[in-house]
């Protein structure tokens, strides 16, 4: 009977460390790494270009992880729109105006004490909101304003190393870069940019 229980606890042991490993060498993938040249470049005819913070509402709480999920949105869309646009005209104006970054739980689950908790490790569930406009106004003051309001869901499992964890959320904001990336780039080739994007 000893022996048995042994046998189980040994087990037991030996698939919590192999669960355990496989989870420790799971990785992102750098699909979305946001290298400048994934960035597709946008001519402007604009002869300056401005990142407008004074409206920006950057939502704080206790919550450490959330603050910095925040600041990392902030440095790479400030980043990415250095990338992304280029001013080749002798006037007109380019305003980014930055409105809100807000990072959220949407939903959290916590280990239970069963065999069942191997498995389904518990976890957070984030959402990551940035909305901005950039509005790009003419001489004779002819304002046209791009609005762009983008959102991404993603969980961090609380077996995550902080290496772990920082590798999700800075894969995670690369891909809400991108899709914002993709966004603008779809809107400026619309007719209604016509007059400021020199192609």
């Amino acid at each position: 009977m000893v022996f048995k229980k042994n046998l189980v606890l040994k087990l037991f042991i030996l698939l919590k460390f192999f669960l355990l490993l496989g989870g420790c060498t799971y990785q992102y993938t750098n699909e979305y790494s946001l290298d400048t040249e994934d960035v597709k470049k946008i001519k402007l005819n604009i002869k300056s270009f401005e990142i407008n913070k004074d409206n920006l509402a950057i939502t704080t709480t206790e919550n450490l992880l959330q603050n910095e999920i925040n600041k990392k949105a902030l440095n790479k869309l400030e980043a990415w729109a250095w990338q992304k646009f280029a001013t080749e005209g002798i006037e007109n104006k380019a305003f980014l105006n930055l409105l809100k970054i807000d990072t959220s739980v949407i939903e959290k689950s916590k280990n239970k004490k069963s065999i069942i908790s191997i498995i389904n490790q518990g976890k957070e569930v984030y959402k990551v909101a940035l909305n901005f406009d950039l509005s790009i106004t003419t001489n004779d003051s002819l304002m046209k304003t791009l609005k762009i309001t983008s959102s991404l869901d993603f969980e961090l499992l609380n077996k995550y190393s902080i290496a772990q964890r920082n590798k999700v959320i800075i894969y995670n904001v690369n891909k809400l870069i991108k899709l914002i990336d993709d966004k603008v780039t779809i809107q400026l080739n619309k007719k209604a940019f016509n007059n400021f994007v020199i192609m």
